[in-house]
């Protein structure tokens, strides 16, 4: 939709400060300026395609995170595209396989890395969300590196786990990212995905089907929540930790999310010496509890840590919106993979 309709229709006006602002979907302010980089940014990312198109003939082995895939934010296509391009080239080492289905039917794919017999695994996801691109850019980045880490020899949380990742868990709203709504955050059945999960404490305020938090008409009503839970629980004797990703706070968020009641039973200094060592290898991040953002229910690190008793965190990406240059895949890329090494050493020792 051109900008001027767009800001027409959807959007309402503000003058603060002397500058113009306007008041989007999301309930975010956001200038002139900054609305026309968000209504472009499927366009700006389709030039880059352009630019950068010919990734997988270049593909090599211990080289993955320095593919020029990288350089652009990529539909799912094309991400699925290149993970299966590093599960061909290390069939050894990764399996895809179906770890759920969307609203409409399609897959939800999932990659699992293993270097041997390992008893137990770690589980990443991210784009619940869908509009945060930056957050599977950086699961994405984080796949090539370990990958690039077993071609070298080096230390990787391999080592030590079985890995598995959900590059993409909205695939439906990702779509529409792309299309129509470059701020969709809701599956395509209009849930939010991150308020679907089991809890036991009620929203004293249930957002209305409009709101972008709706949690759907019951908890695991949506297909892509069901997929996930059953694969989770399924593997629950081998899963030592999980991690689910979104953007753009800049925080390793720790359980719980509704709740201001500490966990109990000595965790939550444990999720706290966890988390201090994510936000420390991470840089600039900050380790805090889910609920400090605002209180959440039904959230999928809730869900871990209640049901499962696991070490579930939430990382959010740093930025400063839901759109990011395409310039900062490889820094939050690397940002997340430090993370992610630190996660698996700690949770060896939670």
């Amino acid at each position: 939709m051109h900008v001027a309709l767009y800001l027409a229709a959807a959007l309402a006006v503000f003058s603060m400060a002397d500058a113009a602002l306007v008041r989007g979907e999301d309930g975010r302010l956001r200038t002139a300026e900054a609305v026309a980089t968000l209504m472009g940014d499927a366009d700006t990312n389709r030039k880059c395609h352009t630019q950068n198109g010919d990734y997988l003939s270049s593909l090599t082995a211990g080289k993955y995170a320095s593919s020029s895939f990288h350089k652009c934010f990529r539909t799912d296509a094309q991400i699925f595209e290149f993970l299966d391009a590093l599960a061909t080239q290390n069939a050894n080492v990764v399996t895809k396989f179906q770890i759920s289905t969307t609203y409409k039917g399609l897959p939800i794919w999932a990659y699992k890395i293993s270097t041997g017999t390992r008893s137990k695994a770690l589980y990443t996801q991210s784009l619940q969300h869908a509009r945060e691109w930056i957050a599977g850019s950086s699961v994405v980045y984080t796949i090539a590196s370990v990958l690039d880490d077993i071609a070298a020899k080096k230390p990787s949380p391999a080592d030590t786990y079985d890995l598995v990742f959900v590059p993409i868990v909205n695939v439906d709203g990702y779509r529409i990212t792309w299309s129509t709504k470059r701020l969709q955050r809701k599956n395509a059945h209009e849930v939010d995905l991150n308020r679907n999960w089991l809890t036991p404490i009620a929203n004293p305020r249930p957002p209305p089907p409009s709101d972008e938090t709706y949690p759907g008409v019951a908890y695991f009503s949506e297909k892509e929540t069901q997929g996930l839970r059953d694969y989770i629980f399924a593997q629950q004797s081998t899963l030592a930790g999980f991690l689910d990703v979104h953007s753009f706070a800049g925080e390793v968020q720790l359980p719980y999310g509704d709740t201001k009641t500490p966990i109990g039973n000595g965790l939550d200094a444990k999720y706290k010496t966890l988390g201090d060592a994510l936000s420390s290898a991470m840089g600039a991040y900050t380790t805090t509890l889910e609920w400090q953002m605002y209180l959440s229910y039904g959230c999928f690190e809730d869900w871990g840590q209640r049901y499962l008793n696991k070490p579930t965190l939430t990382i959010e990406m740093a930025g400063s919106d839901f759109t990011a240059p395409a310039s900062s895949i490889v820094t939050s890329g690397q940002e997340l993979y430090r993370g992610f090494y630190a996660f698996a050493k700690g949770v060896a020792k939670f």
